[in-house]
């Protein structure tokens, strides 16, 4: 549209206001408030400017309408240009994307896997319902609420349910930047109500009768769990490096924690288990402690936690409970009661019933939660060993041996605590000198530093 001002004419006396819209003449008398034609230019300027006013704007609006559409369609063009340069992140490569993160949570071996079959699952139901949204970016929160309605009509429990829209999240999350996504469409799909569940403790009758049928490797693997209170990927792949017979010690990174904190756990062998271990000849110590198990393992994980359950079963013992929800055609889902974890409960429900201290027993079975382990602190091999060593024999006719005290290394250590205690951590040093203090020996003595 054509810019107008108008012009100013005069006919006589009096002056006028002339104007064009597409090819129209338009002119009008100028006059002033009292309706007096006006006869002094200047007056008949801002006349002129005042009739031109409407039209002025008119003009302005639309090269602004014009200048914006220009913004947006160079914008899209950019957006364009850039998609082809660096292309939005696609849901087939999202996974690999997501493991080489470095901004993504520290996941054990076993969750991984489990994420996966996760993500592969979403992945394979995008293709089928979607197959023209390839990308993170093209997921929509209607697309989220779809899929979420398709897991709530299968047969998963409400823990499944949650933990399958918990990894969604987390991975629509760390690709966020990779992805192009400002907005997480999973972020606030309702969660359903869960019921924890748990696996049970073992009695000292119920590990005897599995230990007591137990053979070859998986004898050697029920008495790891048993006295190490290490989960079954690390049990399953423990290597002769990180066994220490001459000291009768088991350093091990929990596979759980490797990722976000590489320190190991040092863990005391019971009298038992250190015999265990030491039936094995020299020239057969190669990499794993149990190599049939870790082959297994690495090969098809399942198969041995089906073993184990199936040996539980064999002594009689329940390894699934009723569930709390129901699956497809009122088809009650089995939870499982007990399994390989079961043993790690029992280790530290035994070594609290010998009364070690709960600094000495989380500082053998670790914690994958910062929150539980800011309490603790280094509480030492000897009060370490005691706990252990306290514990009841279920494999065998062998039973531990007292632990003598030794005097020496108690002070050592609690020397040692006292030179590195300082104004911000001197309560955790506190707790662990307790802790060896309450651990204090075989002969129910205290040592003269320990009763001042």
């Amino acid at each position: 549209m054509k810019h107008r001002t108008g012009h100013l004419f005069k006919r006589g006396a009096n002056f006028y206001v002339r104007w064009t819209v597409e090819g129209k003449v338009f002119s009008k008398a100028l006059r002033d408030e009292n309706g007096n034609a006006i006869t002094a230019k200047r007056e008949a300027e801002e006349a002129r400017q005042k009739v031109m006013a409407p039209f002025t704007v008119a003009d302005e609006a639309a090269a602004l309408e014009s200048i914006v559409g220009k913004l947006e369609g160079r914008k899209a063009e950019l957006a364009k240009w850039e998609d082809q340069q660096n292309p939005p992140l696609s849901l087939a490569l999202a996974w690999s994307e997501y493991l080489a993160s470095p901004n993504r949570p520290d996941t054990g071996k076993d969750t991984l896997d489990m994420y996966q079959g996760q993500w592969s699952m979403f992945a394979a139901w995008m293709q089928e319902k979607h197959p023209d949204r390839p990308t993170l970016r093209d997921v929509s929160k209607d697309i989220a609420e779809e899929y979420a309605a398709a897991l709530n009509g299968g047969s998963r429990s409400p823990n499944t349910y949650n933990k399958h829209l918990n990894l969604l999240t987390l991975v629509f999350r760390v690709l966020k930047g990779k992805a192009k996504i400002t907005e997480n469409p999973w972020h606030d799909i309702p969660r359903k109500r869960a019921i924890p569940q748990s696996r049970r403790e073992l009695t000292i009758d119920e590990l005897k009768k599995v230990c007591r049928i137990a053979a070859g490797e998986m004898r050697t693997l029920l008495a790891l769990g048993i006295y190490s209170g290490l989960r079954l990927g690390d049990c399953a792949t423990l290597r002769w490096a990180e066994v220490d017979l001459p000291r009768n010690l088991i350093r091990r990174i929990p596979s759980k924690t490797a990722r976000r904190n590489p320190k190991p756990v040092i863990v005391p062998m019971h009298p038992v288990l250190r015999d265990m271990m030491a039936e094995a000849p020299p020239k057969q110590r190669s990499e794993y402690v149990l190599p049939e198990t870790a082959a297994t393992y690495f090969r098809n994980r399942r198969a041995l936690i089906k073993g184990i359950q199936k040996h539980f079963l064999q002594c009689g013992i329940r390894t699934h409970a009723p569930a709390n929800g129901t699956g497809d055609k009122n088809r009650k889902l089995a939870v499982v009661e007990v399994g390989f974890h079961s043993l790690r409960h029992t280790f530290v429900s035994l070594c609290r019933e010998s009364n070690a201290p709960l600094a000495v027993v989380e500082s053998i079975v670790g914690h994958s939660n910062p929150a539980m382990t800011r309490h603790y602190t280094h509480v030492g091999e000897l009060a370490a060993g005691r706990a252990v060593a306290a514990l009841p024999c279920v494999i065998g006719e062998a039973k531990p041996e007292p632990h003598k005290r030794d005097a020496e290394a108690l002070l050592r250590e609690i020397k040692a605590i006292v030179g590195s205690t300082t104004g911000k951590n001197w309560r955790d040093k506190k707790a662990a000198i307790l802790a060896l203090l309450n651990t204090g020996g075989g002969d129910g003595q205290t040592t003269p530093e320990a009763g001042n």
